[in-house]
């Protein structure tokens, strides 16, 4: 099986832990983020760092988004040099921010001409202890 190539963008308080768990797992990681300072973590791990959501598609199979809402959603989606000038056939976009069930079948319809599919994967979570995160996702 040929390697999987992981885009992350969206390094947040709940992002950073998803990415960093992918990291550890030795998955190649590309990662964005609008504060760089904000992948430093991956970074340091090995993670490779994308200039914009465009450039992070081009580089992957599978890329996630954590971002605060629907508006940071779309504009990453289809903005300039958004993942969808970048995103290529068979590629898989998943969202795990909480957006709008109207905005992601919209994206779908735009995304699909592309031949890429997209996931609407709301993740929510907590801290449960000093280490660690408990998530929780819904497909």
């Amino acid at each position: 099986m040929d390697e999987i190539n992981i885009g992350f963008i969206g390094l947040g308080n709940m992002g950073q832990h998803m990415c960093l768990a992918l990291i550890q797992k030795n998955y190649n990681v590309t990662v964005h983020d609008i504060n760089r300072e904000a992948a430093l973590p991956a970074l340091e791990l090995g993670a490779t760092w994308a200039d914009t959501p465009k450039e992070l598609a081009q580089k992957s199979d599978i890329i996630f988004t954590s971002l605060p809402g629907p508006t940071e959603v779309e504009a990453v989606a289809t903005g300039e040099d958004g993942i969808i000038d970048g995103i290529t056939s068979d590629s898989v976009w998943a969202d795990l921010s909480t957006s709008s069930p109207e905005l992601m079948r919209r994206l779908q319809e735009t995304f699909s001409s592309k031949g890429a599919s997209i996931l609407d994967a709301p993740v929510s979570g907590r801290r449960s202890d000093e280490n660690g995160v408990t998530l929780n996702g819904v497909l």
